[in-house]
């Protein structure tokens, strides 16, 4: 009886261990990124409702996610929003769809922790949508931020 508790017990703790030996990856901020890894997507595909709060309105969306050694991105949460409204939903979906590769600098492919600012129904003016974008601007987040 004691037996199959003790081996359950034992993959318990050698899953646990597995878990933590995954190192916290790299915290590379926005400016960075582009030194570790390339984005591939040249538009971002979305989950976008048909009525929504706030989603014909000029805004921006920070969303923090982690590159994974494939690619693709995992742990991805929308840091910022502004105006509120509907489109955490829609900027969570384009931060599950980025993809990218490794850059020649980046051959070990090292997971990185990273953030991007994503604008939505922004104007063509280009002074005017850094105007829009400012206030999702974060200067810094940590990997306890995730």
């Amino acid at each position: 009886m004691k037996r199959p508790a003790l081996a359950i017990l034992a993959l318990a703790l050698s899953a646990t261990a597995a878990a933590q030996s995954v190192d916290a990856p790299k915290v590379v901020a926005p400016g960075k990124l582009a030194s570790y890894w390339a984005l591939l997507n040249d538009s971002v595909e979305a989950d976008v409702p048909n009525i929504a709060k706030n989603i014909n309105v000029p805004g921006c969306a920070t969303v923090s996610f982690v590159v994974e050694k494939n690619g693709t991105t995992s742990q991805v949460k929308v840091q910022r929003v502004v105006p509120a409204g509907d489109l955490v939903r829609v900027a969570e979906s384009m931060g599950k769809h980025l993809r990218f590769e490794p850059t020649v600098a980046n051959a070990e492919r090292s997971r990185v922790f990273s953030w991007l600012i994503f604008p939505f129904n922004a104007p063509a003016d280009a002074s005017a949508r850094s105007a829009m974008m400012q206030p999702c601007a974060i200067e810094r987040l940590e990997w306890k931020d995730r």
